[in-house]
């Protein structure tokens, strides 16, 4: 067999590449991981300006329909939506802080004064059903479960006060956090106002540079926009309406923390299947600093709502704008968490439900070839 000229080059030049690359591995991943450190803030405000639009794009709608009949009006959409709609966050925002912080304050408050009498009490009222006692006994008498109550509490409260003083104390990294959130947020702006011209510049990319692959490229772009678009609308529609019918219903039953914790269970319902659940159990660590009769009925609560809102609201509100089955659901919250938090949990979804429909859509193009 005898090699060509271009082959022989091709040869070489695979082999200078592939030691080029293994010997400077370590500055290539550095490189690449500060150029991915620096361009977080600009991922951070693309993403955030896609959350805004939302809300911009239904005021820039309801703007048309008022000032149609005025040129002068018109020339001032974009900058009156795109003010109107990040007050309407902003204004969220410090509603949120306004009603959550005290709540919060008040709470760690009753945990610095943790009384291990109460839970004494609790554990000798509960020792008068026979089953509950042989439980009690089992792990070691009320004086062992007290003492391991009493402990965990306090652990708790250590590393949450840890978290709060490190937060706090380090001022190297908030103003770090605030550099790159103005950065996000200047981002935000632009991405925003010129929306029109950045969608046009990447669909001339595209079409120039992929050729063939254009078609499919804009396929899955338009497929991710309609999940997210779709699951962000919808979920949080339905977070409000459960955040509200909890607030609602802990005042009628005059619970503590009712505002505070309708916010709580609408921001982790965000979080579908689960997110529910989470702050459920939130909210009863929270009304438990209070009173753990008025908590155990905050739990049976919620638990009714939850179901009742599971089998008539969500289907109702939320529909098949995610398109995923409830199994693929938990295992794509389950891989977010583990890679991304909390962020990780919420843009799983969308994600999985788009690479869900994708194959759908595929197995049934070759189903119909095959009939063909």
């Amino acid at each position: 067999m005898k090699f060509e000229k271009k082959q022989v080059f091709y040869l070489v030049l695979a082999f200078v590449l592939c030691y080029a690359i293994l010997a400077n591995w370590e500055n290539g991943t550095a490189i690449v991981e500060t150029v991915y450190k620096t361009s977080l803030p600009f991922l951070y405000g693309a993403a955030g300006a896609y959350i805004v639009n939302i809300v911009m794009s239904s005021y820039e709608k309801v703007y048309l329909y008022v000032f149609k009949d005025l040129p002068i009006m018109l020339k001032a959409k974009r900058g009156i939506c795109l003010l109107l709609a990040y007050f309407t966050f902003f204004i969220l925002i410090i509603w949120i802080i306004s009603i959550v912080i005290p709540d919060l304050i008040a709470s760690i408050s009753t945990l610095t004064k943790f009384d291990t009498t109460t839970i004494k009490e609790m554990i000798n009222s509960l020792e008068h059903n026979k089953l509950l006692a042989r439980t009690v006994k089992y792990i070691g008498g009320d004086a062992k479960l007290t003492a391991t109550i009493t402990s965990y509490s306090q652990q708790l409260l250590k590393q949450f006060i840890g978290v709060l003083t490190n937060i706090l104390t380090s001022v190297t990294a908030v103003a770090s956090a605030i550099i790159n959130l103005f950065i996000s947020f200047v981002f935000s702006l632009y991405v925003l106002a010129n929306k029109e011209s950045l969608c046009h510049q990447g669909n001339t990319l595209v079409d120039t540079y992929t050729g063939k692959y254009a078609q499919h490229i804009h396929y899955v772009v338009a497929l991710l926009h309609h999940r997210f678009h779709g699951f962000f609308v919808s979920q949080t529609l339905e977070a409000v309406i459960l955040g509200s019918l909890t607030a609602t219903g802990m005042f009628l039953l005059q619970l503590p923390f009712a505002g505070t914790i309708g916010i709580l269970v609408a921001f982790t319902a965000l979080i579908p299947v689960i997110g529910a659940s989470i702050g459920m159990v939130i909210g009863f660590i929270l009304i438990m600093t209070q009173s753990m009769s008025q908590a155990i009925v905050f739990l049976i609560f919620l638990m009714i709502l939850q179901q009742i809102e599971g089998n008539f609201i969500y289907p109702r509100v939320v529909g098949g704008s995610i398109g995923l089955p409830a199994m693929w659901v938990l295992m794509a919250i389950t891989i977010g968490a583990s890679l991304r938090g909390i962020v990780g949990m919420i843009i799983s979804v969308p994600l999985a439900a788009t690479f869900y429909q994708m194959i759908k859509d595929n197995i049934h193009k070759k189903q119909n070839f095959k009939k063909k």
